[in-house]
């Protein structure tokens, strides 16, 4: 009785897209229709491999003398024995033979996803409360219905797309959509940009260094990249070094473009490259120290110098005078 053994053709990634069983002595491999094992591959001859059993009971590979040939680990040969482990690359697809004797891994443990929707909707739920309170924090007049209906709209809106989004490449790549997931993700990271923000605006006036703020589009970037790589890291652990390099590059090369953007339009507009408050704390938040009545008249003193200089230069030629 011939022994029997599986053929399973493999995808680039060395997934198995099928798996055959065949027995005899010789099987061939082609897109021609006589052959044991036909391949839809336009790389592929129409007969292009014949796997044949020896007497001691070892398979080996031939190539038939095709154009593209049979490659094994990436060198081109005409033949190769056959262990169940090597994956023979012929075209664009990968062959594999097993026998009964090869070993399969053990049993993994099922693990059931956990439904992601009470964490998004927690999420959500916290990211409207804290742009609500931005809000009234922020009110100086008459409180008026809009001002707090816009993040009420805004918000799930601009979160329920953006997740939208993700979840559709997540269905087209994995076949699961896990909206939930993605949901969670979305609103996660809004919220902290959202917590962030005032934060910022709080340290920068406690500390004296508003510095914080004029590079808070760094952080933003960053936010968002962490948001886009927990997405991709929601549609499986596959190369993960590279999913967390592709959108940190693409996180600098942002940044970097905003940066010489807004360096170049200040000095185009005449603006001082120090970056200053647009909002004012109570005095009670200050925690750096005040500053002394003479440091405060050395710095202004230092300043007359350079105005009586250039209150002295005369204007380039073709400029307009002060007093038109």
């Amino acid at each position: 009785m011939d022994q029997v053994i599986w053929i399973e053709v493999l995808a680039r990634q060395r997934e198995t897209v099928t798996r055959q069983r065949v027995s005899g002595p010789l099987v061939t491999i082609g897109r021609a229709y006589d052959n044991d094992i036909v391949l839809d591959d336009p790389h592929v001859a129409p007969h292009h491999l014949r796997l044949l059993r020896g007497p001691d009971g070892n398979w080996s590979a031939d190539d038939l003398g095709t154009l593209n040939g049979m490659f094994v680990n990436g060198a081109r040969r005409a033949s190769a024995l056959l262990d169940g482990q090597t994956a023979l690359q012929i075209g664009q697809t990968g062959i594999r033979l097993r026998t009964p004797a090869c070993a399969v891994p053990p049993e993994l443990p099922l693990l059931r996803a956990k439904p992601g929707w009470p964490l998004a909707l927690a999420c959500l739920a916290a990211l409207l409360g804290c742009m609500l309170l931005q809000v009234w924090i922020n009110e100086t007049g008459e409180p008026k219905l809009i001002a707090y209906l816009t993040p009420l709209l805004a918000g799930p809106v601009t979160v329920g797309m953006w997740a939208a989004v993700w979840s559709v490449l997540a269905r087209i790549f994995t076949g699961r959509a896990q909206y939930g997931r993605h949901l969670f993700i979305a609103s996660a990271g809004l919220l902290v940009y959202t917590v962030y923000e005032p934060f910022t605006q709080l340290g920068a006036f406690a500390l004296s260094l508003p510095a914080l703020t004029g590079y808070e589009f760094v952080a933003m970037w960053l936010i968002l990249a962490a948001v886009c790589f927990a997405h991709l890291r929601a549609f499986g652990p596959a190369r993960l070094a590279l999913k967390a390099a592709s959108v940190l590059l693409l996180a600098a090369l942002s940044i970097a473009i905003q940066g010489l953007g807004m360096s170049d339009f200040r000095s185009r507009s005449n603006q001082p490259t120090t970056v200053l408050l647009n909002k004012l704390q109570p005095p009670a938040l200050r925690l750096a120290p005040p500053q002394t009545q003479s440091d405060f008249l050395t710095a202004v003193t230092s300043l007359k110098a350079p105005l009586d200089q250039a209150r002295t230069q005369e204007l380039p030629e073709g400029g307009d005078d002060i007093g038109d």
